[in-house]
């Protein structure tokens, strides 16, 4: 390090790591630790703050029990694949649940080669969201980042009791490729149900349900001849609603946050009184508590891949986003980079270059992301001001 730089370093007196997790590889609280050794061996006079978050995807509730306490509860439900698995919900004080779709029907669980987005059916979702109200949950935190489905929450829907029938008046198991089957939905069961609860939604994306599919239809497996039966499934699915009393689905189809998680939140919308709130926001005001994400003098974040995506309401991007329009540094850390930051405070680092050949695990991984964070704050400090 050259004299000016070591100068300037010194000038950083406070540096915040706020990673997500990286999906498949590491959890948010480990990616956290190895960044806080890069970062300490880069600026050793700095005072570090360690948040390990999330955004409504992956690791949404491991993050929130260590954050909020409560009880992980356990339930059976319905895998992406349709087989059972043992999953859990967060149990909290006065009737707060959180639920994270991506424990349940999600894409780190899936070999990307047996993923059938046409057969996907968020039903998982339904029973355990059914199993947190019958413990009396009445305020539900639901998590939908990072899922492997595009039903649009019809499955949900039917795990909560909603009936799909068709034009002969015989039920139908509600999955992409059978949505055209239906005629009718009977909603009553599902809202008998959900009556009296609150579903706070927590997306990790901006997009819509309309838009779905063109920006995260290749994460979950689709192929361009099922792009346009999965499009037709949920424009039918969003008319069946609302000839079924949802007069706000058309309008909901269209609204920015409702496309995260494959549209789970469009279909729950339904039967339940919903609200979405950004995921990353809304950890960020559960976990930052002394708000080191808007006033250290450095930020390093991190996840698995930075894309387009990650600027439409991934963690990174916000932390990024936020501390920029304060004129705020921010040193991004991933795996892969599809593509540049929109600012020119928001730098990148990679954990390895070139990107490896196979996933990174173990000691190799801890040594990247520790480099990757020294090297991040090294430039960074070179261009503080005084």
């Amino acid at each position: 390090m050259s004299p000016d730089i070591r100068a300037a370093a010194r000038r950083i007196s406070s540096v915040v790591v706020a990673p997500n997790c990286l999906r498949g590889h590491a959890t948010s609280v480990q990616v956290a630790d190895a960044l806080a050794v890069g970062v300490r061996r880069a600026l050793p006079h700095a005072r570090v703050t360690v948040l390990p978050l999330a955004d409504g995807g992956d690791g949404t509730l491991a993050v929130l029990h260590e954050v909020l306490g409560g009880r992980l509860m356990p339930v059976t439900a319905q895998d992406v694949l349709g087989r059972g698995q043992r999953t859990s919900w967060l149990g909290l004080d006065s009737g707060t649940a959180v639920v994270e779709t991506a424990s349940i029907c999600g894409l780190g669980g899936t070999n990307p080669r047996h993923l059938r987005p046409l057969t996907a059916s968020s039903a998982g979702v339904g029973t355990v969201i059914a199993h947190a109200i019958a413990k009396g949950a009445k305020v539900l935190l639901l998590a939908l980042g990072g899922t492997a489905v595009v039903d649009g929450g019809a499955g949900a829907l039917h795990a909560l009791g909603a009936r799909f029938l068709d034009s002969s008046g015989k039920r139908v198991v509600p999955v992409p490729s059978t949505l055209r089957e239906v005629a009718r939905i009977d909603l009553a069961p599902a809202r008998r149900l959900l009556d009296g609860v609150t579903l706070r939604l927590l997306p990790d994306v901006r997009p819509s349900l309309a838009e779905n599919l063109a920006f995260f239809g290749a994460q979950k497996g689709m192929t361009e001849q099922d792009r346009p039966i999965a499009a037709g499934a949920l424009s039918q699915f969003t008319s069946l609603l609302a000839a079924a009393g949802d007069e706000a689905a058309p309008a909901r189809f269209r609204r920015g946050w409702f496309g995260a998680g494959g549209g789970i939140g469009f279909g729950l919308a339904a039967a339940a009184e919903a609200e979405a709130k950004p995921g990353a926001e809304a950890l960020l005001e559960m976990v930052d508590r002394t708000g080191a994400v808007g006033s250290a003098d450095f930020a390093v974040t991190a996840e698995g891949k930075v894309d387009e995506s990650t600027w439409r309401g991934k963690l990174p991007g916000t932390v990024a986003a936020r501390r920029a329009a304060d004129g705020l540094p921010t040193g991004v850390v991933a795996i892969r980079f599809a593509g540049r930051s929109p600012d020119p405070l928001i730098s990148h680092y990679p954990v390895a270059d070139p990107p490896p050949a196979s996933p990174l695990t173990g000691a190799e991984l801890w040594s990247g992301l520790a480099d990757a964070a020294a090297r991040a704050c090294t430039p960074s400090a070179a261009v503080m001001p005084s």
